[in-house]
């Protein structure tokens, strides 16, 4: 049974999912040279093309209550530098609690990298922007074959054997193209991010996006991250809550995490804004379906000793 409206305060929260910048230490080719997709998506994006620091981070949360949070590599040149400034981030602020890090599944190098990563014990996981459309204005990864590619496959092969968490990212679209890979890896943590992002957000496509999350949440080693919810859905509470409650009401809270997608998500609303539309969202659930979604999960998956 749900709790009353009057139990909604979270005693515990973990962001699973905030990017931090350092461009005066490394290069972001997507700063350096501008994005029209990343443009198309906000208008305004270049504006986070700046440093964003835990200390930025920490001003950004304006009293939430959000305790822990899990950074995200944000396309860094040299993704190995990346993680060693994360690293030195945690050890001196204790800001990020874990770290997702960028791997090239095709590259040659990418099992001396995955071996750097292991000795960096903040990093938890690896992703892959892999999101492909036929429009070049949505298209975020570099080819539309990738979960298919016999290379590919013996990439994520060296990823599985890591033990490190797989972050996935395929627009809802793509998701069908992932089927094989999801049965061939079933003991593979995987995090599919962004609630599986459709980008037909007509009654229709609200329909396919829900059939092909239902395929996903078949695989119990599949978790769903919704983060980029003004980004995707717009900042509005009707909008995110009738998505966001159908997708925790396909995977369940225990494999759902809330994450904030800062500094993004921060040019359309704030950390507390998004607070309050989850926890309206959420009020059908009891407190412990609560606190899976805000906390539980992320911390299972991502922040686990």
């Amino acid at each position: 049974m749900p709790d009353s409206p009057g139990a909604a305060s979270p005693a515990t929260i973990v962001d699973a999912h905030a990017h931090l910048l350092n461009p005066a230490e490394l290069g972001y080719q997507w700063i350096d040279q501008r994005s029209p997709a990343l443009t198309f998506l906000l208008s305004n994006y270049y504006d986070i093309a700046r440093e964003f620091s835990p200390a930025d981070y920490q001003n950004a949360l304006a009293g939430t209550g959000i305790t822990r949070v899990v950074a995200c590599e944000f396309g860094a040149v040299d993704p190995l530098a990346e993680a060693r400034w994360i690293q030195h981030c945690h050890d001196t602020t204790g800001i990020p609690g874990a770290f997702i890090a960028a791997a090239d599944l095709t590259s040659p190098r990418l099992a001396e990298l995955l071996k750097q990563y292991q000795d960096l014990p903040v990093v938890r996981a690896v992703r892959q922007p892999l999101y492909w459309s036929e429009n070049p204005l949505t298209r975020l990864g570099g080819r539309p074959d990738y979960v298919t590619d016999r290379n590919w496959l013996r990439g994520f092969e060296r990823v599985a054997n890591s033990g490190l968490v797989w972050d996935l990212l395929l627009y809802a679209e793509q998701l069908p193209l992932a089927a094989p890979l999801l049965r061939a890896f079933p003991e593979v943590p995987i995090v599919l991010e962004a609630a599986g992002w459709p980008l037909d957000r007509s009654p229709s496509g609200f329909g396919r996006w829900q059939d092909n999350l239902l395929a996903v949440s078949a695989h119990p080693n599949v978790s769903l991250k919704l983060q980029g919810l003004a980004l995707i859905f717009g900042p509005n509470r009707e909008s995110v809550t009738l998505w966001l409650t159908t997708a925790v009401n396909i995977f369940g809270p225990d494999r759902c995490m809330f994450a904030s997608h800062l500094p993004v998500d921060g040019l359309l609303w704030t950390c507390q804004d998004l607070l309050n539309t989850t926890l309206h969202a959420l009020a059908g659930l009891d407190s412990a379906g609560r606190h899976s979604y805000l906390a539980g999960t992320a911390e299972r998956i991502y922040l686990a000793e």
